[in-house]
């Protein structure tokens, strides 16, 4: 197999362990006529989104390392389809979350398999595709509101957070042989976190975000950190654009292998508020 093909397989195998995902929840709603605005309706917050992550990885499996960086641009040439979507849901201090993403990868390249070392090798196409669903869940509650200043429409408010991320992933491999190996993994992490939102401005928001989970439930620990700005279009409308890092220690118990990737990069959404 050529080296170019062999970093691009190797690299999304790393994927497989991994969360290509972007918001997850990460920032509060921008709630209409203030960050943290309260009332007696549901609010709902609905906001599409995108991240252009790098991943440093590293695999050890029988007691062998491996380390790689994967750059965005080397996933944007393999993507075949994805899909990302936060739904989000307040009634005065209280809500919930939902989070699912959607990717789908696809390699394609060649290798040679030698039986006999006096015959030739014959060279196969080998395709490797890959899928992947991360849902997040959970509910988060508002332990403290203080005003910004003077003002009745700016506000700095805390929330503590608790859910869960389920992950599934499949990897395919068509060698253009009788053996086409399929691996699918799925496990839940349980997380637990805080964040921090404050008007900057009457237009301009900060959110800050942190949480921690894993514990050996489904991996052994994971720590996830987002900081986003916001700028309010309208009461409606608000554009997002910040940073994130997410981090994963995975062990697979049946393989004995251990993934660690940090996965980091900048983060940016249009919410709607209805």
């Amino acid at each position: 197999m050529k080296k170019e093909t062999v970093n691009v397989v190797l690299a999304l195998v790393l994927v497989v362990f991994t969360s290509w995902s972007m918001a997850n929840g990460q920032a509060a709603q921008p709630s209409k006529g203030g960050a943290a605005s309260e009332g007696s309706k549901w609010e709902f917050t609905l906001t599409p989104y995108m991240w252009a992550p790098t991943i440093d990885s590293k695999v050890t499996v029988g007691g062998y390392d491996a380390e790689t960086t994967t750059t965005f641009s080397d996933i944007w040439r393999n993507l075949n389809a994805a899909g990302m979507l936060h739904f989000e849901a307040r009634k005065e201090k209280v809500g919930f979350f939902l989070d699912p993403m959607y990717m789908k990868l696809r390699a394609d390249g060649t290798f040679k398999r030698r039986r006999d070392p006096n015959v030739p090798a014959i060279p196969r196409d080998l395709t490797l595709t890959y899928e992947q669903w991360i849902v997040e869940f959970g509910g988060f509650y508002q332990v403290g509101k203080r005003p910004v200043g003077q003002s009745k429409r700016q506000w700095m408010t805390l929330d503590i957070l608790g859910g869960g991320r389920y992950w599934w992933v499949r990897a395919d491999l068509d060698t253009s042989t009788v053996i086409n190996p399929t691996r699918t993994n799925q496990w839940v992490d349980p997380i637990i976190g805080a964040r921090f939102t404050a008007d900057l401005t009457s237009k301009l928001i900060f959110n800050i975000r942190g949480d921690i989970g894993g514990f050996g439930v489904g991996s052994d620990f994971t720590w996830n950190g987002i900081a986003v700005f916001g700028y309010r279009f309208s009461d409606r409308i608000t554009g997002l654009l910040g940073y994130r890092a997410l981090y994963i220690d995975y062990k697979n118990g049946s393989g004995g292998a251990r993934y660690e990737e940090t996965i980091h990069g900048p983060i940016m959404g249009l919410a709607f508020v209805f």
